[in-house]
């Protein structure tokens, strides 16, 4: 029997695990196999042990995203290889895609499985079970005595070609929730990978600059099952790229409106992209439903912004002209920005990123503002990722040092850990990101009362106004006391 598990990823907010269902889908009607879910178990490993033990299981597959699920992947595989030393445990996900080395190199990982699984995990079982040869797996990785093997990769499987996901598999009522979006809002992923090579993207390394998407009769018959199967009146599209085709999406828009489907939705867009698409899109994506796209904004800065390497055609006047097209359109532009990459003068770098954070919400007061701490991404080639390996910074060796309180929050963009971020300038950008959050409560912010955000936004006004950020105790302690959800919690 094969155990898929999906750790701990967050406090609150229990997204579908779409990775695992999607895996899922590939192994039903082939082998028996159950999903189980961390969010939902204080501690996991008895359940896991009980599990391995009364249904025989042979192979643990875990999914692994930087920052919580990490913490808890480590220790848990660890007990159970100690524990199962019959058991095969592989690694997916983000993680050991980008830090293979170090996941194979530690003797509670036996194999890692790089990128998208849904085409070679079958042949990985396949192979495990006697049908076929190890050596013949695609996007895999292990340690074969001292040597570390890597297999080359197999091209990406298109989304129109998988099978539906086994919702049946788990229980989706524990994964609807109430958003700033609706009160029943459940998670979907309609396309892998991304066109672009942004150069502190996880996703990168992976995709390598490719994308494919779900076409939109597809796209809408799986949101229709959602909307009128299992309730959902909003949903979250988790694409990396969701508006990559302006075509597809307003052809998704068409089915939408043509099924008179009533939901809210929400996807993840660049600035430039989505500055292309015509204005009838924008008015029938808003008719459709769209409330809110989450941009990468990262910078105002040309020369940062090139260094991002994004791509030549985002630029500080780029991200303005489109955050007034959402306001002309009524659909709230979600702006994340980075702060703190590699600069001749990180000090002055910091102080434009904030002028331009503030002209964009002169621009568009409804514009959300998320602010990231720049974390590197090890992507061989990149001019920032060479900036960074010379001044000195490297990351863990060994799966354990991972666990260090320093690096528990790095790959959550709130650590950085770089030599050239002093710790006066993450104050600095902290202390602005608390009287900007005052001013301006985001829509994420859904248990934020009325009279918080009065009493919040009368705090936070006159600093605002000064441009008097530093030491912002009154604030700190007001959103303690509030204890509200800021939006950098939202996706942990």
């Amino acid at each position: 029997m094969i155990l898929l598990f999906n750790p701990r990823s967050c406090k609150a907010k229990y997204r579908l695990p779409n990775s695992l269902l999607s895996l899922g889908s590939v192994l039903e009607d082939k082998y028996e196999y159950e999903i189980v879910d961390g969010n939902f178990l204080n501690d996991p490993f008895p359940v896991l042990s009980h599990l391995i033990g009364e249904k025989h299981v042979d192979v643990l597959g875990v999914t692994v995203m930087p920052g919580p699920q990490l913490q808890q992947a480590i220790p848990l595989c660890k007990s159970l290889k100690e524990k199962f030393p019959h058991l095969t445990i592989v690694w997916g996900g983000y993680f050991p895609s980008n830090h293979t080395d170090v996941c194979v190199r530690s003797p509670f990982v036996d194999y890692v499985m790089r990128g998208q699984g849904e085409g070679a995990f079958p042949i990985f079982i396949n192979a495990l079970y006697g049908n076929g040869r190890i050596s013949d797996v695609p996007n895999l990785s292990y340690k074969s005595g001292e040597t570390i093997v890597h297999h080359d990769s197999m091209p990406l499987l298109h989304p129109n070609d998988l099978p539906p996901l086994p919702y049946h598999k788990v229980d989706i009522e524990k994964y609807i929730g109430g958003t700033c979006l609706g009160t029943r809002t459940l998670s979907y992923h309609s396309s892998y990978g991304c066109p672009f090579e942004c150069s502190f993207c996880a996703i990168v390394p992976i995709y390598k600059a490719r994308w494919l998407g779900r076409n939109a009769a597809a796209m809408a018959d799986d949101i229709e099952k959602l909307v009128l199967t299992y309730g959902a009146n909003a949903i979250e599209f988790h694409d990396n790229n969701f508006f990559t085709s302006e075509k597809r999406v307003a052809e998704f828009a068409e089915e939408v409106f043509r099924r008179n489907l009533r939901f809210s939705w929400w996807g993840e867009g660049r600035p430039d992209t989505l500055l292309k698409y015509s204005e009838e899109t924008f008015a029938l994506m808003k008719r459709a439903g769209l409330k809110m796209v989450f941009m990468g904004a990262e910078s105002g800065d040309d020369e940062r912004l090139s260094a991002m390497n994004k791509g030549g055609t985002q630029t500080g006047n780029t991200i303005a002209e489109v955050v007034e097209k959402f306001r002309r359109h009524g659909i709230v532009p979600e702006c994340s920005f980075v702060f703190g990459t590699p600069a001749p003068d990180v000090s002055a770098s910091i102080k434009k990123d904030i002028r331009f954070v503030r002209r964009l919400k002169e621009i568009n007061p409804a514009a959300e503002i998320i602010i990231y701490m720049y974390s590197p991404i090890p992507l061989d080639g990149s001019t920032l990722y060479q900036h960074v390996t010379q001044s000195g910074f490297r990351y863990p060796q060994t799966l354990e040092d991972w666990l260090k309180p320093e690096w528990a929050s790095f790959d959550l963009r709130r650590n950085p850990l770089t030599p050239w971020l002093v710790p006066r300038y993450i104050r600095r950008v902290k202390s602005f990101e608390k009287v900007l959050n005052a001013v301006f409560p985001t829509n994420s912010d859904i248990k934020l009362k009325t009279f918080q955000r009065v009493i919040l936004k009368i705090a936070g006004s006159w600093r605002y106004a000064l441009r008097a950020y530093k030491f912002p105790y009154e604030i700190q302690l007001l959103q303690r006391l509030f204890r509200y959800r800021q939006p950098e919690i939202e996706g942990m």
